[in-house]
Order: structure tokens, then sequence, then C-alpha cells
């Protein structure tokens, strides 16, 4: 279960911004573990909806590198960083940040959070479309030839209900289905070096998820965080 607010009480997070511009995608992942523990953040994972919005952000950070000579040419605030299958990444040369924009997995935030293994990585920083009158959170576009609907964009949140405490807590917990357990499994290992440690029933969950692993499952498996938080 996710719980989605405004970002009135998330401040911390109005920085953010500058990289949310131009573009559709949403932030999710581990950058908000350091944030919230006042680390310093090294990258920031952005997901789209689409592999066309994924497109879309492409080619507007392209537009911000040093040597594009195209008709949208703007100016030079990011370098290429690295390219795989799952990721594009560039870097902010003014913080250095880097933004890794994924495109191995597509969904709204909600889908992308679900394929998430630890409940210290659900967290979400969106753009939602707001409907004027009532308030409410649109799960579609507005039909732009109906103009009796009017809209507006807000920064909106999303975390697992036991994302603070298990962040409070240093504790790996997986609350619900591990689809890539080699990577879980790899990814529990680096963050015991930073202090996190797995619940007893996380562990076991990961055990038996590795024993059903057939070696095509654990090619995928490997393969799905490659260059994600």
């Amino acid at each position: 279960m996710f719980t989605r607010e405004d970002r009135g009480n998330f401040w911390i997070l109005n920085w953010l911004d500058e990289f949310m511009i131009g573009h559709n995608g949403f932030i999710c992942g581990g950058c908000f573990k350091n944030i919230f523990n006042k680390e310093n953040v090294k990258d920031i994972d952005m997901f789209f909806e689409s592999e066309s919005d994924y497109e879309d952000a492409v080619q507007y950070f392209d537009s911000m590198t040093p040597g594009y000579e195209g008709d949208d040419k703007r100016s030079e605030e990011y370098t290429f960083y690295y390219e795989n299958d799952n990721v594009k990444a560039y870097k902010h040369i003014r913080t250095g940040v880097r933004i890794e924009l994924c495109s191995k997995i597509f969904g709204k935030p909600e889908e992308i959070l679900s394929q998430f293994d630890f409940s210290i990585t659900k967290f979400a920083y969106y753009k939602a479309i707001i409907e004027d009158e009532t308030g409410a959170e649109r799960e579609e576009e507005p039909d732009p030839f109906n103009e009796d609907i009017k809209t507006h964009i807000e920064y909106r949140v999303m975390y697992t209900e036991n994302f603070f405490q298990h962040l409070h807590m240093k504790r790996l917990v997986t609350d619900g289905n591990i689809p890539y357990p080699m990577s879980t499994f790899e990814r529990m290992l680096r963050y015991v070096k930073y202090g996190y440690f797995p619940c007893r029933e996380t562990k076991l969950k990961i055990i038996k998820a590795l024993r059903d692993l057939d070696d095509r499952q654990v090619e995928l498996s490997e393969n799905l965080y490659d260059g994600m938080d």
C-alpha cells in the first residue's frame, strides 16, 4: 500500500525540481534514502510511463550537453556520462549529480515502486495532474477538446507505508514478491556495507526465491538493476 501526499511537508525535496523540468519523468529509488538521512546524493534515477516519454527526455538532456548541434540546443548544463541497455546517464555540471534515465521498465510511479525490492527504496517524487475544481489527482491526461475540465500540475510524493520506519531503523524489508532475487541478494550485500540489515523474514524470502530460480531467471535478474539503485 502506498501513501500519496503533496509536497508541503517535504521541502527537503525542492532542489530536485530542477531535474524534473522539460520532460515527463519522475524520480524513484535510493536517492531518497540519502536525502532524508542528509547524506550526499550521487545519482538520481528517473523513470517514465512510456518509451516515448523516455526518448523525449533523452532529447531534452542531450540538447544541454557540449557538442550538441540540433536546432533545439540549450545552455550546456550536463555532460554525457554513460549508457547501457537499462540507462542513459548525464552528469549535472554545477552539482556533479548523475541523472540516470531508466529505460528497462516503464509505468506509473506506483507500478515502478511495486517492482522495487526493499521498502527503503519505495519512494517517488512525481508531477500529478490535478483538477482545478475538485483538487483530485487524475489518472489520465484530460481530453484537450473538453474545455470544461481545467487542470494544473502539482508535485507529489508517494511511498510505501513503512518507508520512514524502516529507514530510521536501517532495516531491509521486502514487503511483497521478489521479482529479481539475484539482484536483490547483491543489493542486500551492498546495503549491509552501509549499515542496513535484513530482517529475518526478508532473509528467508530471499533464500526461498533464490532456490526457485533457473539459469535464465538468474541472467534476467542480474540485469535488471544494472545502472539503477
